[in-house]
């Protein structure tokens, strides 16, 4: 976590940043109490003064006559790699202009208690989230590896096993996404589906939120359920869509049913879709197969095909619609309508288009490798952004 993090937990909402604003990336692994180390007068008791990366908290009773201890202090923390200072108001209301700017200038963070916030509740619950962050970013490395490598059935194994959860037989996964940026902190809430999980799990993954179910049926109805709980805990699904696996053997397949439940979401995307299932999908299959075995190949295909329409020379209209045709299945109407246009506009984009990519091709071929080289273009654009 960092100080923005730290200033984000429940019991910090109402402190303030008087100093310090371009330091608040700054990485934060401890809490520690400062009482009278800084204070001339009394010899330190510790052969080492506050840990690197620490939030220091203080009511600055050492500097109560002295007001000029301050800014020693500030420049301590500093040496000492301390992230930030914060500081309960009842000695001090306002700090020396001098040491505000001095912190301003160190690009080092100096925070205000909002209230009577006790310092032992801090500790614990900066600690708190630390742990939870910790166990966050330990899923989310084990995702990115189920997902990018090529494990083996004895790794698959020895990796549910660090999980520590008792899974089912089967598994079952959900991939979720938004386009929308404002959107993306809601998908958090999802995390309140938790308690629910007792042998699944919820993880981030790049841009997207996984739901990962286990249960000894095959047969299970992991959809029904998950729309029961959202609508058992209010979650709003309005800007959301949801990617769905084929059921795998957990011991087995679990890296399949990731794969198609992520995939799966971003077709659903592509296609403007509220949800899609993997397993309806039909060629799309075998090009997210071919873009993950062989992305350059791929792309070069892409490259080639479409050069006319992605010249920079090139009228922007024309791919927009060649996006837009292949989306809508080749429906002129729809296209028409998605492209605010008349039918009449679109079959002459239409027409121009084939006459710079495929002229002397019929009908269907035309529109075969149109597909596939739109649809790859498209799963690249989406890959590419996260």
């Amino acid at each position: 976590m960092n100080v923005e993090n730290f200033l984000q937990l429940p019991i910090t909402k109402d402190f303030t940043v008087v100093a310090g604003h371009n330091g608040l990336h700054k990485a934060v692994q401890n809490v520690e109490i400062l009482d009278f180390e800084f204070s001339p007068d009394i010899p330190h008791v510790r052969d080492t003064i506050f840990t690197p990366n620490s939030v220091v908290l203080s009511s600055l009773l050492f500097a109560k006559q002295k007001p000029e201890y301050l800014l020693n202090a500030v420049k301590n923390l500093i040496e000492l790699g301390a992230s930030a200072l914060a500081y309960k108001p009842v000695i001090f209301k306002d700090l020396p202009e001098e040491v505000l700017t001095y912190a301003e200038e160190q690009n080092f963070p100096i925070l205000r208690f909002g209230g009577d916030e006790f310092f032992e509740k801090i500790i614990l619950e900066t600690m708190a989230y630390a742990k939870t962050q910790d166990y966050s970013f330990f899923l989310e490395t084990i995702l990115r590896r189920l997902m990018e490598e090529d494990v083996t059935q004895e790794q698959i194994k020895s990796i549910l096993q660090q999980l520590n959860k008792p899974f089912e037989k089967y598994v079952f996964a959900a991939n979720l996404r938004t386009s929308d940026p404002l959107h993306h902190s809601s998908m958090q809430s999802f995390f309140s589906l938790e308690p629910l999980l007792k042998s699944g799990l919820i993880c981030s993954y790049k841009q997207s939120l996984f739901i990962i179910m286990t249960h000894a049926s095959q047969q299970f109805q992991f959809e029904k359920v998950l729309d029961e709980w959202l609508a058992l805990y209010a979650i709003p699904t309005d800007t959301i869509t949801f990617g769905y696996s084929s059921s795998y053997d957990t011991e087995t397949g679990l890296p399949s049913a990731l794969r198609e439940a992520f995939f799966a979401s971003i077709l659903a995307e592509i296609d403007r879709l509220p949800s899609c299932h993997y397993n309806n999908l039909a060629s799309e299959r075998l090009l997210i197969e071919l873009y993950r075995k062989d992305r350059t190949f791929a792309m070069d295909y892409v490259n080639s095909f479409l050069a006319p329409l992605l010249d920079d020379k090139a009228d922007s209209d024309l791919m927009e619609t060649a996006k837009t045709y292949i989306i809508k299945k080749g429906n002129i109407k729809e296209v028409a309508v998605a492209q605010f246009c008349h039918p009449n506009t679109i079959r002459y984009r239409m027409a121009k288009i084939r006459q710079l990519v495929s002229l002397e091709d019929n009908d269907y071929v035309f529109y075969e490798h149109l597909a596939a080289a739109v649809k790859l273009y498209l799963l690249h654009s989406k890959l590419t952004v996260e």
